[in-house]
């Protein structure tokens, strides 16, 4: 009976303690939603937690040069179809492909649209400069390779921490630190790089496009003065015969017959320069359109250039933005810039509380083959008798100095390239505006004035009221006026051109 009171007894004790497990799963709940202050936590790139649970910053970075590759190959697309200021018409793509096909579009007339367009799908500098653009697009992956590389042969080599669950490795600190990164920097640089090509194809298209324009517009007027001066020829004939019927009547001197024939002679030799200056216009175009230069083409199409004068105040804004020369200095500043950036990143300590963090490779930290902390102990700028932690850090100061003189030198290039644009732009539109009121003047006014003159004076000479003198005057200024109003009829398509070539893009 005593024996069994006291079982009782214990039994009523025993239940009578409050549960011990009820305070250990508190403590244990506590201990897994601690968090540590700030000071005390870790790199953002040391995971603790399973990889699938936040997304790659290398892959991130890989996708994020992937779309910029595949913006750039569209617009690169998109230019190889259509070309500032021209749209080209499929027919002449096709046949730009073939010599005969490009010789056959020539004849027997062409026009200013038809040689520039030519010359933009056959010219092998556009090729040169549409490879250097593709071969700069292989930047983007060179950035993304690399650390490619350097994430495997971290995966290959990364030990294992001995410990319960699943244990990620991290990416090395050199690869996601210090921020904005460095991977994003070096994409940058490979777009600045992409973009300096750009510019250059597109400034070696609108050269070719001058370069085609004014020798249209040269040729244009060579054909122009060939039929003027073989109309001067004629008329020289008819002047011979009015001498020689008057010398022969006794009211003339045979020295006016000479004189007539000095000219006509003259006339013929000038009939031959302007056929040899023709041949070299056709041979520069069949050059710049990478045509045999033997080869035959017909003549340009007999139509005025545009007479249209644009306002000068509004081209200054236009070319400061446009023009291909201040867009590639502002490319290669802006690429300068962010090289320095990515140099000082990688050679200067960062500002940050991890700063010396070293890799985070599995070690051994006891036992006889124990190695170093994992990582830095502490976070002290200097060790020892004050020595620097990174004693080594500033070795290549010299070169972000010499490259920093380089970027300001570059800044006063691009001073010194706006100023010039501003006075290139008012030289090309004086020589349009000179070239416009010429025009009108010889082709308006004094051709109408030489040709009364002409009429009259061989009228005068053939009733004997007009001296010789006169007549020949007479026929020599009617010959350059109609050359004069020919001439600068023709410049003002080479003075658009030239203007075109000023802005960067078509006139206004």
């Amino acid at each position: 009976m005593k024996a069994r009171l006291m079982i009782l007894a214990a039994a009523a004790m025993v239940f009578s303690i409050p549960p011990a497990w009820g305070d250990y799963q508190t403590l244990k709940q506590e201990v897994e939603n601690y968090s540590p202050p700030d000071v005390f936590r870790p790199s953002q790139s040391i995971r603790s937690s399973p990889i699938g649970d936040k997304p790659d910053a290398a892959a991130t970075a890989a996708a994020v040069m992937q779309t910029l590759r595949q913006r750039w190959e569209k617009a690169l697309q998109a230019a190889d179809q259509k070309y500032n200021p021209m749209t080209i018409d499929p027919a002449i793509i096709a046949a730009a492909t073939d010599d005969g096909a490009a010789l056959r579009l020539l004849q027997p007339r062409f026009s200013l649209l038809l040689a520039q367009s030519l010359t933009l799908l056959r010219n092998p500098a556009v090729n040169a400069a549409a490879e250097r653009l593709r071969a700069a697009l292989e930047g983007f992956d060179q950035v993304t390779q690399l650390n490619a590389v350097l994430r495997q042969y971290a995966a290959y080599t990364e030990g294992l921490m001995p410990g319960v669950g699943p244990m990620p490795g991290s990416d090395a600190i050199q690869l996601q630190f210090p921020f904005p990164g460095v991977t994003a920097l070096k994409g940058q640089v490979a777009e600045k790089n992409v973009e300096i090509e750009k510019q250059t194809l597109d400034l070696i298209r609108r050269d070719l496009m001058v370069r085609a324009g004014k020798a249209y517009w040269n040729l244009h007027y060579t054909h122009q003065a060939l039929l003027i001066t073989q109309e001067m020829i004629e008329r020289l004939n008819h002047l011979e015969s009015v001498a020689i019927t008057r010398y022969g009547a006794g009211k003339t001197s045979y020295q006016d017959v000479i004189k007539v024939r000095i000219d006509r002679e003259g006339q013929m030799e000038q009939l031959g320069t302007l056929q040899e200056q023709r041949t070299n216009l056709k041979v520069e175009l069949l050059s710049l359109m990478d045509l045999k230069t033997h080869q035959l083409i017909g003549r340009p199409a007999d139509v005025a250039p545009p007479r249209s004068r644009p306002p000068l105040s509004g081209l200054y804004g236009l070319a400061l933005e446009k023009r291909q020369e201040l867009k590639r200095l502002r490319a290669m500043i802006g690429r300068m810039e962010r090289m320095i950036e990515m140099a000082a990143t990688m050679i200067r300590p960062p500002v940050g509380r991890n700063a010396f963090l070293y890799r985070d490779q599995a070690v051994l930290q006891v036992g006889s083959a124990a190695m170093q902390p994992t990582f830095a102990a502490q976070g002290g700028p200097t060790r020892a008798a004050g020595l620097p932690q990174h004693a080594w850090f500033g070795i290549q100061d010299a070169y972000l100095r010499q490259t920093q003189r380089r970027l300001n030198a570059l800044r006063a290039d691009l001073a010194d390239a706006e100023l010039r644009t501003r006075l290139m732009i008012r030289s090309a539109w004086f020589k349009l505006d000179r070239a416009l009121r010429e025009r009108n003047l010889y082709a308006d006014r004094l051709l109408k004035l030489s040709e009364s003159a002409l009429e009259v004076s061989t009228r005068g000479y053939e009733l004997g009221v007009v001296s010789f003198a006169d007549v020949i005057g007479a026929y020599n200024q009617w010959l350059d006026v109609s050359l004069a109003g020919r001439r600068r009829s023709s410049d003002i398509g080479i003075a658009r051109a030239e203007l075109a070539q000023v802005l960067g893009v078509p006139v206004p």
